[in-house]
């Protein structure tokens, strides 16, 4: 698998790369980071600062990112197939984006927030742009990579979250893992399933039910021969709350799930699941596609 690591200076990058450890297969690896020129420009330059000092900061900006990209390379050599470090200038979001594209990369890992802006290397909040345009998988780590033994896989059925189960079963991540597999129905818990009468609307909650639980199983089935250990739940209203919900309720230390079929614009104006999780989640976000 080729794997693009963006990479800064900030504790949550860290933790990203620690997720590469993680991986059951070494990957074909590509260590990113970018320097925003034009922010640490606009920044730094006052009147008040002496004659140089942008440029002699930038120098110093750049040798510490080239620094950090070689204890990286050192750090995770032992855990890589291949290991190609890259720094680049310019919007960070564009060049993950761009890099991501030339390199054919299957997964982008990268942590939930880069340097503060006066300490930037730079990744900022574009996490949350490279989790919507990015034409590959994408992880976004919030919590300390060292330890990964409880996942939440969510599905619904669609292609999209088919394509989830596909990545997990081809065993990514090295076990023993607790997989929780969990499909929601998009109604209040309260809400009548059938206005006819009280049987008509039993009736409906069963099917509905009943449908959820086949498709958990058909999921499950996927991973009969391990490495995860699986446990289903059916679940019923708002889908990304309740996602939300039970991966607090089952300590999921990341969840899984599909990326929408809408166009990325689209995506992004209309939100989706996916991009409420990936905001809202106190644990990393695997976004398949």
């Amino acid at each position: 698998m080729r794997v693009l690591l963006a990479a800064d200076a900030s504790p949550d990058s860290r933790n990203a790369a620690q997720m590469i450890k993680r991986l059951a297969d070494p990957p074909d690896l590509d260590v990113l980071n970018v320097v925003d020129v034009e922010a640490l420009q606009h920044a730094y330059i006052s009147p008040s600062m002496p004659p140089g000092y942008y440029e002699t900061y930038r120098k110093e900006v750049s040798e510490a990112a080239e620094r950090m990209l070689h204890e990286l390379r050192d750090e995770l050599a032992p855990h890589a197939a291949h290991i190609r470090l890259i720094a680049d200038t310019g919007d960070a979001a564009e060049s993950i984006i761009q890099t991501s594209q030339e390199s054919k990369s299957q997964l982008v890992v990268m942590g939930q927030r880069g340097m503060t802006a006066t300490l930037t290397f730079l990744l900022g909040g574009v996490t949350q742009k490279v989790a919507t345009y990015a034409p590959c998988s994408v992880l976004v780590v919030k919590q300390s990579g060292a330890t990964l033994d409880r996942l939440l896989l969510a599905v619904d059925g669609s292609e999209e979250s088919n394509k989830a189960v596909q990545f997990l079963s081809h065993v990514p991540f090295k076990s023993p893992l607790r997989l929780t597999i969990v499909t929601v129905w998009p109604g209040r818990p309260a809400e009548p399933l059938a206005p006819s009468g009280p049987q008509d609307e039993f009736t409906g909650k069963e099917v509905v039910r009943t449908k959820g639980e086949d498709l958990l199983r058909s999921v499950a089935a996927a991973f009969r021969n391990g490495p995860y250990g699986v446990e289903t739940e059916w679940l019923q209203g708002d889908p990304a709350l309740s996602i939300l919900e039970a991966a607090v309720r089952h300590q999921a230390q990341m969840i899984v799930l599909g990326a929408r079929g809408l166009k990325a614009i689209k995506r992004f104006l209309l939100g989706s699941v996916s991009q409420k999780v990936l905001v809202h989640a106190p644990c990393s976000v695997l976004i398949v596609r």
